[in-house]
């Protein structure tokens, strides 16, 4: 398989209404790659920065589904991700697992099957993935969902917050999804048709207002002092990027022990700190060997910039991560 595969796209012509303006366009469409960068540029309307968590070679398949302001995209990813970013202004979203392995992690909370993560924030906390996941993703303006969701009150209209479906419920809406995609495939001239769209359309609000007005209190991804110390963690990677922090570093920076900041990491995200800042690194480094060849840079002075001094065992970590060595990583043509 190629780094980026777009195996399939099958948009809808823009359709007149009746006061003379035309629907947004439809579109039916595929996206495979093994690489996570490419991976994150195919999320329409999204802004996203992914970096892989755990080992072996990455395969991710998109398939996008928008219907007149609807998205509906099926993710399926093999390894587990740490991802951040942000979705396009003014709109919900909704993670409904369709089939996961392990847990994921949100704002200290876990994310097994049946747990719906929503959002109506534009940006969104950082998420680890489960080790393998298959999942619905439904985005939809703001106002198009307001006037079928009632919370009363209960939710800040810009939270994250997490819904557990009842079992008959959970099982009905992804059966569901999963015969969308299918029909959207097997149909796809069904596009071109308004009433055809409309009741995909329509049918997917109701089920989101479901979601978004749950029987149950949803949980609410509330800030904790153990989830301000993660966030300040990122914050300080994100803002530069270019630097190899060490553990001892990040300690001193927000003015936690190695012990708490263990402790945090391990209820927020899974994982150790020094696991977590090494993986950046590796994802960081594999960023600019994608970006050179071998004319341009070498692998040791890629290592060395980003604080591996070590380079057999720099090599046998991202072997580990990526599944191949670095020097076969720059091997490939540049991006």
């Amino acid at each position: 398989m190629n780094p980026t595969t777009p195996t399939s796209a099958t948009p809808g012509a823009a359709v007149a209404t009746g006061d003379g303006t035309l629907d947004s366009p439809s579109l039916n469409r595929h996206f495979e790659c093994d690489d996570v960068d490419s991976h994150a540029q195919s999320m329409d309307g999204w802004s996203l920065h992914l970096d892989q968590l755990s080992p072996g070679p990455f395969r991710g398949e998109i398939h996008e589904i928008r219907v007149d302001g609807v998205q509906l995209v099926r993710e399926r990813v093999n390894r587990a991700l740490l991802k951040r970013g942000e979705v396009r202004e003014r709109a919900t979203s909704f993670s409904i697992p369709l089939e996961v392995e392990g847990a994921g992690y949100c704002g200290g909370a876990q994310l097994r099957d049946r747990v719906t993560l929503v959002s109506n924030s534009r940006s969104q906390p950082e998420l680890r993935t489960p080790e393998q996941h298959d999942v619905a993703i439904l985005t939809v303006p703001g106002d198009k969902l307001a006037s079928f969701a009632s919370p009363d009150g209960r939710e800040d209209a810009r939270a994250t917050y997490l819904v557990t479906l009842g079992g008959a419920h959970y099982e009905a809406l992804k059966a569901f999804l999963l015969a969308s995609f299918e029909a959207a495939d097997a149909s796809t001239a069904a596009f071109a048709y308004p009433h055809a769209r409309k009741a995909l359309h329509d049918t997917l609000l109701l089920e989101l207002a479901h979601i978004a007005d749950p029987e149950k209190a949803p949980i609410r991804l509330d800030e904790t002092a153990r989830r301000r110390v993660v966030d300040r963690v990122r914050e300080l990677v994100t803002s530069k990027p270019d630097v190899p922090f060490t553990v001892l570093d990040v300690c001193q920076a927000v003015g936690t022990s190695r012990r708490k900041l263990q402790y945090c990491f391990e209820e927020i995200l899974g994982t150790h700190p020094a696991y977590y800042l090494r993986v950046l690194r590796l994802n960081a480094v594999r960023r600019e060997l994608r970006r050179h060849s071998e004319g341009t840079a070498t692998v040791s002075d890629l290592a060395f910039s980003w604080g591996f001094w070590h380079l057999s065992r720099f090599a046998t970590h991202y072997r580990q991560l990526f599944g191949e060595l670095p020097s076969q990583t720059l091997k490939r043509p540049p991006r």
